[in-house]
């Protein structure tokens, strides 16, 4: 294209299952981004090289080598932590509690079976509330301490 141009490469920290709803990003360099706007493309990848670039004035990353890519923006609010314990997936209102002390619990409903022992968890504010992803999904939950 020719109104676009490319601001940061960098790598996904870890698995990249492509775009869906409001997917958070991790990049190596240390900077989230976070799905703009819905585009669901499947594409796995192990930590593959990224781009995130300025196309008709709004950011988009694009995994390099490919031709697909999604508005995204940048968010600074993310909390790292790990389950404390064993992970089960999502059982509707299930509480977690991390090892730094945090307790959090599914505010919404969403049953998804998926094991894991202590994880490592991001949460992050998305619209009108937060989301936690562990293992690749994620649901909406609420701190409670």
């Amino acid at each position: 294209m020719a109104d676009e141009n490319i601001l940061i490469v960098s790598q996904i920290d870890g698995d990249f299952e492509g775009f869906d709803d409001e997917v958070l990003f991790k990049l190596m360099n240390g900077t989230y981004w976070i799905q703009d706007e819905y585009q669901y493309w499947y594409h796995y990848a192990y930590c593959p090289a990224i781009e995130i670039l300025n196309i008709g004035g709004r950011p988009n990353l694009r995994v390099r080598g490919q031709e697909v890519s999604v508005p995204v923006r940048q968010i600074d609010d993310v909390i790292e932590s790990q389950i404390n314990g064993e992970f089960s997936g999502w059982e509707g209102e299930t509480e977690y509690e991390l090892t730094n002390g945090q307790v959090w619990k599914q505010s919404s409903y969403s049953y998804e079976y998926t094991y894991s022992y202590m994880p490592e968890v991001l949460i992050y504010s998305a619209g009108g509330g937060y989301r936690m992803q562990v293992e690749g999904t994620s649901a909406e939950v609420t701190r409670i301490k």
